[in-house]
């Protein structure tokens, strides 16, 4: 049987979603200039990075692009920097994007076979087995 691509579960789809949501939301905060609003509004005890627009737009866009390369399985190495980019929790998108980019990290973790690149090839004469194998 055929392991189901990244996104095939609602929980998936709905995580990628939100993803993608998290990420144009902190690009609008960074690009607004209300990231010291959000620094001052979450966590008043955690430390805060002050750091310059450029860097929040690029963060904002890798989060974007992690729920892109999650969606349908596209490219792990997208998902892994998106969820990576969320992570950073010292940022103002940091703070937007850490919870979604904590369910999606679990749920690639959960169901990591379902990206092409953890699938084996199949180096035999003739054609493959039935099952999910990569050409």
């Amino acid at each position: 049987m055929a392991v189901p691509r990244f996104g095939f579960l609602k929980i998936e789809a709905f995580s990628c979603l939100v993803m993608m949501v998290a990420g144009i939301a902190g690009l609008l905060v960074a690009l607004t200039g209300s990231s010291d609003w959000i620094l001052s509004l979450l966590w008043k005890q955690w430390p805060a990075a002050h750091i310059r627009l450029v860097w929040l737009a690029l963060q904002s866009i890798a989060v974007i692009a992690g729920g892109l390369g999650a969606w349908h399985s596209r490219s792990f190495t997208l998902a892994v920097v998106g969820v990576v980019s969320s992570l950073i929790v010292w940022t103002a998108v940091g703070r937007i994007a850490w919870l979604p980019g904590l369910l999606m990290s679990l749920l690639i973790c959960f169901r990591f076979r379902s990206f092409s690149i953890f699938l084996p090839c199949w180096r035999c004469q003739g054609p493959p087995p039935p099952g999910a194998w990569r050409s």
